[in-house]
């Protein structure tokens, strides 16, 4: 019998080379392969839907058309929103959830619809102020922020975000002010406690700082 003779490359060294080559170039597939698209670069900018149900205080909103099993869906925000673009309450709603789901842009845009509509809304103030926070926004949180504390001077979670903001831009006496009103509102605010702490370290006022840390610790039940 005649044997076929391998081609060249089929030695063991070429035969590693070849596949390390097409091991590489998979690769570079998997990874170009994952470059949006003008579609999805434009359905990336849309807010996802929120499919919760609408809040007990919220608008009546008609059920949908029954479903072949005879059951009904259950209305969501994002029916209500369409029949009633303009709802404050559940514009304020609706970004709630979507920044607490991380989706951070989309819930900017609802705050952002809300206060157009009414300027000096303390909830929408505050989470816009909060979702641009998270963003890193910390300059363009701040005005907001402190808007939000104007409008709900009472509200104690206005005054740690406001902390917070002015921490981070380097405003420390406005940042522990803010703090301290927080503290003020809420005793055992252990957030508050602590930012309050970090800002006392960075005046150089350690032994105030520790005291704010072991007041959040005990508050928080350490």
């Amino acid at each position: 019998m005649i044997r076929k003779r391998e081609p060249r490359w089929q030695s063991a060294a070429e035969r590693a080379r070849v596949a390390a080559e097409l091991i590489e170039e998979a690769e570079s597939l998997t990874e170009t392969s994952t470059i949006a698209s003008p579609a999805d670069v434009a359905r990336a900018g849309l807010p996802p839907p929120i499919t919760a149900q609408l809040p007990a205080h919220g608008p009546s909103v008609p059920a949908e058309a029954p479903t072949p099993n005879g059951s009904t869906v259950e209305p969501t925000l994002d029916d209500a929103l369409a029949a009633d673009p303009d709802n404050v309450a559940l514009l304020v709603e609706r970004a709630r959830l979507l920044a607490g789901a991380t989706h951070y842009r989309a819930a900017e845009l609802d705050y952002e619809h809300a206060l157009r509509l009414d300027p000096i809304h303390g909830e929408a103030l505050r989470g816009l102020g909060v979702v641009l926070s998270r963003r890193g926004l910390w300059s363009e949180a701040v005005p907001q922020l402190r808007r939000a504390t104007e409008v709900d001077p009472g509200r104690a979670a206005a005054w740690f975000y406001l902390g917070e903001a002015l921490n981070h831009v380097d405003d420390l006496e406005g940042a522990r002010a803010a703090y301290e009103r927080a503290v003020e509102l809420e005793p055992r605010n252990t957030r508050a406690l602590y930012g309050l702490g970090i800002v006392l370290d960075r005046l150089n006022r350690p032994d105030d700082a520790t005291r704010m840390y072991r007041r959040s610790r005990e508050a928080g039940g350490g």
